[in-house]
């Protein structure tokens, strides 16, 4: 009997004492840089055969480990770190650089092909600088899959639509896609805002991710554009130009005065059985063409006049470009003026824009406070060709002439000549329409970094530890 109550006592004691070799570990684990909790981080003893622990919403977990062994403290985009076991430990988390590029970046940011799962395009303007185009989104037509830009050839490309999910995108303007220009959200045409040699590359959101970042306003995608920046020590100079010629390569084989004589001949021949009499083609057995008093009373000898010929021309489109960078190691800044000169393939259209560009971002006090942003000028001018001028053209009887004989515009709308109106008068009225238009667009920000003097502490007989 006393040597089981012996035993027992015996048995306490070791008890005690190994009880007395673990620790109970009450943590929190925080972000450095914002100071927030960071929800599920992995915490894991280096003694083998213990349990590890996960923090809670408020970033906090408890475990029990033996006394003087070390824990490891993990979480995805962030430096892994191992400490000392403590029984009340704060322990702080710096963001990993390196890994930063494989985790989700969210906000108006620029987002990174490999930021997500879901399906994004990545276009750098590298790729397309032999392109020329008076619109950086036109730039991209074919270069992403699932991608429809559509334009009307009206110059600097200002009517350029754009659909990013195809038929099932919302057929309206105002929900096309959402742009970010450097963090800056608008629905305008970029065509307006930026020069292509300001962009540094395009992205392309076209999944539902897209819509757990910029929300209802990216239902039909979101185009992300992220500009040019100076680079740590570089000092750059730049200066790009650009000559392009557009010409008219389709359309219709359009019949002359006496083929479309012929034609009205044999119509009116087998619908009434008798030749017509006609102010222009006579009334003979055969058409033939007769002079005319146009609506000035001036006699028009008829002519075969090939009207889409008349209304088209070569195009020549211009672009200019001059750009100043700077970069050290407290920032950067850059500054760049452009121009461009864009000529309509339909006589008297044309565009015209002035663009200056200047963009800064600089740290100061160990890159604690930073100060920056970008700011983009505009100012353009443009000339539109009339509304449906390319199926009046069609339309406009090939007997008729630019000009009559004293050089005025051929106005006659008597029989068979429809009552179509001169559409080179339409043009040069059209012209005395000038369309000005400014812009200013951009941002600035301040950022300023707070550094807790003090994270956690503890005291052991010989050294002090700080995490």
């Amino acid at each position: 009997m006393k040597k089981q109550i012996f035993s027992a006592i015996l048995l306490f004691v070791f008890a005690i004492a190994a009880q007395a070799q673990n620790i109970t570990v009450h943590g929190t684990v925080l972000s450095k840089t914002d100071d927030e909790p960071l929800i599920g981080a992995s915490i894991i003893s280096d003694v083998k055969g213990s349990m590890g622990a996960a923090t809670d919403f408020d970033g906090n977990f408890t475990m029990t480990v033996p006394e003087g062994s070390y824990i490891t403290v993990s979480y995805v985009g962030y430096t892994t770190m191992k400490a000392a076991a403590q029984p009340t430990m704060t322990i702080y988390l710096e963001e990993d650089a390196e890994l930063l590029d494989e985790v989700v970046v969210v906000g108006y940011s620029s987002e990174k092909k490999s930021d997500l799962t879901g399906s994004v395009s990545v276009v750098k303007m590298k790729d397309v600088a032999d392109t020329p185009t008076g619109n950086v989104i036109q730039s991209l037509q074919g270069r992403v899959a699932g991608m429809n830009i559509t334009t009307d050839g009206t110059p600097g490309g200002l009517s350029t639509g754009t659909s990013i999910r195809g038929a099932s995108s919302f057929r309206s303007d105002a929900n096309g896609p959402l742009y970010v220009i450097d963090g800056v959200m608008t629905r305008e045409n970029p065509g307006t805002i930026l020069n292509s040699n300001d962009v540094e590359s395009i992205q392309v959101l076209k999944d539902a991710a897209s819509a757990s970042i910029y929300g209802a306003q990216a239902a039909n995608g979101v185009i992300i554009i992220t500009t040019k920046r100076a680079k740590k020590g570089e000092c750059r100079v730049t200066f790009d130009a650009t000559l392009t010629l557009q010409t008219y390569q389709s359309g219709l084989d359009m019949l002359n005065a006496d083929q479309w004589g012929q034609v009205y001949w044999s119509a009116y021949k087998y619908s009434y059985g008798t030749t017509p009499n006609s102010e222009l083609y006579g009334n003979g057995a055969t058409p033939k063409l007769q002079p005319y008093t146009n609506l000035n009373g001036v006699i028009v000898n008829p002519q075969n006049t090939d009207w889409e010929k008349e209304i088209h021309r070569t195009a020549l489109m211009q672009t200019y470009s001059i750009g100043i960078s700077k970069g050290d190691e407290n920032g950067s800044s850059s500054l760049s003026v452009s121009w461009l000169d864009h000529d309509g393939i339909i006589k008297g259209s044309d565009f015209q824009k002035a663009n200056t560009r200047f963009s800064s971002d600089y740290g100061f006090l160990n890159n604690r406070l930073r100060v920056g942003g970008n700011v983009t000028v505009n100012w353009w001018r443009q000339h539109n060709a009339p509304g449906g001028i390319e199926e009046n053209a069609i339309k406009m009887h090939p007997a008729r002439t630019v000009y009559d004989s004293e050089g005025n515009y051929n106005d006659q709308v008597a029989f068979g000549l429809n009552d179509t109106p001169n559409i080179m008068r339409q043009i040069e009225e059209e012209g005395n329409n000038k369309r000005e238009y400014w812009r200013i667009f951009g941002n600035a920000y301040l950022s300023v970094e707070v550094q807790p003097s003090a994270i956690a502490y503890w005291r052991t007989p010989k050294e002090s530890c700080i995490f």
